[in-house]
């Protein structure tokens, strides 16, 4: 009984939140003076009508709630994702770099010449400096616009492509623990310059429907300049979100 009573509550709220995003049903328009009935279903009111209902039918269906409410997730992911990354760049340095562990039967001497802890050695040097008072009371926004923000500060360097040894075929080096590492650092150097340059995404938010007006119906609403707009970049939108799936 309490499963029936809570749908009987929670449909009636459905029906009034679909009926707010897609607009009241369309009105069928009346047929004119001696009109019959093959011209008044072949008439611009008839067909512009018949596409309305098409369209609120679409709007309405469970199909197109779904895809709505896929669409506010995936914003509230994106709107996740860019809190996480914020709170990343709390330090503009980043994370003190990991000191490569050293193989058995290494001398420390061999050990301090591999090519791992020589790389480790340089991102040590850069984060240190980095982290040096001077450094850290530098601000991250540029001084000429407080707008924008640059990307060393927040990024880092560019990482260093570490020196191939003697002996190794190009092969052989890229299967390397170092041009591993080096080749993961820079991809996530990479990603981080492009969340800077475009933290929405590449199709930018989503366009914003226009609010109807007092007195006007679903039809006169659809034919103002604003909605049509919005139709526009709308249609525009979603074929960007398709292009980058």
């Amino acid at each position: 009984m309490k499963k029936y009573l809570s749908l009987v509550i929670i449909l009636p709220l459905l029906v009034v939140a679909q009926t707010d995003f897609c607009g009241e049903r369309p009105i069928k328009p009346t047929p004119l003076d001696n009109q019959s009935k093959k011209e008044y279903k072949q008439s611009a009111v008839f067909l512009d009508y018949k596409q309305s209902l098409k369209d609120w039918k679409e709007c309405m269906s469970p199909l197109a709630v779904s895809k709505r409410d896929e669409e506010r997730l995936e914003q509230e992911r994106q709107a996740r994702e860019m809190q996480i990354l914020e709170e990343e760049l709390v330090n503009p340095c980043g994370e003190k770099p990991e000191k490569p562990k050293r193989m058995k039967g290494l001398s420390i001497d061999e050990y301090r010449a591999t090519t791992e802890f020589k790389n480790y050695r340089e991102r040590l040097k850069d984060w240190k400096k980095c982290m040096s008072p001077q450094n850290l009371t530098e601000p991250i926004f540029s001084k000429s616009n407080n707008t924008e923000i640059n990307p060393k500060n927040i990024c880092g360097e560019k990482p260093e492509k570490p020196i191939r040894e003697e002996g190794l075929n190009h092969e052989e080096y890229k299967q390397t623990s170092a041009y591993q590492e080096y080749r993961e650092k820079l991809k996530s150097w990479k990603a981080c310059l492009d969340r800077l340059k475009n933290p929405i995404g590449p199709c930018g938010e989503k366009p914003e429907k226009p609010i109807r007006e007092e007195g006007l119906n679903h039809e006169e609403y659809k034919q103002t300049s604003a909605y049509q707009e919005y139709r526009e970049k709308l249609k525009s939108w979603k074929a960007c979100l398709d292009a980058n799936e």
